[in-house]
């Protein structure tokens, strides 16, 4: 085929035109399969790549998606600066983001439809994982950047919260103020292993740095979210002679049901128990809305820094997996008080 474009090899192979640059300049991480069907078309149209060829995506080739979780309504008000964000910084590219709502419990064959459909070669996925689906698109040589997931920080392009450094500071926060019986309370978060145990490994690693006892009955864990049995944990919690002064809790949304819970077994926050959590996935300017301490995520922080890291990937898409992590700040509130020997 006399004067074959790129182009042309692209649409032979249905990969984008950045994935047949990247594999025919040896560059990306792009599966053997695509790569060797990619050089194929090449052959076949008679297409030659020129001297140190590199095709930055553009909006016309690269439609962007952001894929996030629809149905965690309480997760909204922290998701939302995430997607923002974003979609500013693309927009900034040229770039007219896709926004790909899909269910939590979505499967890989139902979202990667999502994303053939849209012709999408660039997506970002915010608070969701499904590995089997990861790898579809790193062989594809689909551009990922995932957010606010630490499961796959090992394998993909990802943005995370340093969860292990901020559950220690809001532990040693409470040790400070001269608590040293601290109870932990989470949910279970089956999608979240490595969440879940940054969590109690930091906060257990500022219990021990202070000489302090952890019992395991002060770990409470309960289904999501199950008030019945966290109010049942609670009053068995209460009732032995070495009752917590503060609770722990796995994030904001979680230590407004501590709150409630506590009220049933006649204790208030922080006369009687203290309550620090990481988050503010709370809206703290809503009236009659209890204000906790919290260990802040900058989720505007996080949406900024995953828009910069995918514009690096058009750059320099051969590069080793990247992982950014943002740090959790102390915001205090109304939930936490000194107590003998606080400071």
């Amino acid at each position: 085929m006399a004067g074959a474009r790129l182009q042309d090899v692209a649409e032979r192979v249905g990969v984008s035109l950045a994935t047949a640059s990247l594999a025919l300049s040896g560059k990306g991480r792009i599966s053997v399969e695509v790569r060797e069907k990619i050089f194929a078309a090449a052959d076949t149209l008679g297409y030659r790549a020129r001297s140190a060829q590199r095709v930055r995506p553009t909006a016309a080739q690269c439609p962007v998606g952001i894929v996030y979780p629809d149905d965690r309504s309480h997760e909204w008000f922290f998701t939302r600066p995430i997607l923002i964000e974003i979609e500013l910084a693309m927009l900034r590219e040229g770039f007219a983001p896709v926004m790909v709502p899909v269910s939590a419990l979505a499967g890989r064959g139902q979202t990667l439809h999502i994303v053939e459909t849209c012709g999408l070669c660039a997506v970002f996925s915010v608070q969701f994982g499904e590995e089997s689906l990861f790898e579809d698109l790193e062989r594809r040589g689909t551009y990922l950047v995932v957010v606010n997931n630490s499961n796959f920080q090992d394998r993909h392009y990802s943005v995370c919260v340093d969860d292990f450094q901020g559950a220690y500071e809001g532990a040693q926060h409470l040790v400070s103020l001269g608590h040293r019986v601290i109870a932990f309370v989470e949910y279970e978060r089956p999608d979240m292993p490595v969440l879940i145990a940054d969590r109690f490994v930091g906060f257990r690693k500022a219990l021990d740095e202070n000489a302090l006892p952890f019992s395991a009955d002060h770990r409470v864990t309960i289904p999501f979210i199950d008030s019945k049995r966290l109010v049942e944990r609670l009053e068995s919690l209460f009732s032995r002679s070495d009752r917590p002064t503060a609770i722990f809790a796995h994030d904001d949304y979680l230590g407004l049901y501590v709150i409630m819970a506590l009220r049933e077994l006649g204790l208030r926050v922080p006369d009687d128990v203290s309550l620090i959590a990481p988050g503010d996935v709370l809206d703290y300017s809503l009236p009659g809305q209890p204000q906790i301490t919290t260990m802040r995520i900058n989720s505007s922080l996080l949406g900024r820094i995953a828009g910069s890291l995918m514009l690096e990937r058009f750059r320099h898409a051969h590069e080793d997996v990247h992982v950014l992590k943002v740090k959790e700040q102390l915001v205090k509130r109304a939930s936490c008080r000194s107590i003998a020997g606080g400071r």
